[in-house]
């Protein structure tokens, strides 16, 4: 249940996230990964295909009123956490 969100406010928080994509569900879980780059999980699936249809396009502003325009948001695969994962799709370099 976890969501990429992209078009964040360079000065946008974990904390201003959470508010943000809480309207569509119970938040388990936010972080800014980089700027203008966040991700949430939601506590259950259907939060966050709710959070997509309701927030996906809306409006992002921080606690301090900045705006980054509008966010993009959509479903992570397992794979696309960045854990463990390789760069390169080919295999490894033989000698």
């Amino acid at each position: 249940h976890r969501l990429r969100v992209s078009g964040l406010p360079p000065t946008a928080s974990w904390q201003d996230l959470k508010d943000h994509m809480r309207r569509a569900g119970e938040v388990a879980f936010a972080e800014i990964v980089k700027p203008g780059v966040g991700i949430v999980r939601y506590a259950n699936g259907g939060d966050a295909k709710e959070a997509i249809i309701m927030l996906d396009r809306s409006i992002f502003e921080d606690a301090r009123g900045a705006s980054g325009g509008e966010i993009r948001i959509r479903e992570m695969e397992e794979w696309d956490a960045g854990c463990g994962r390789s760069r390169s799709r080919s295999g490894p370099r033989r000698r």
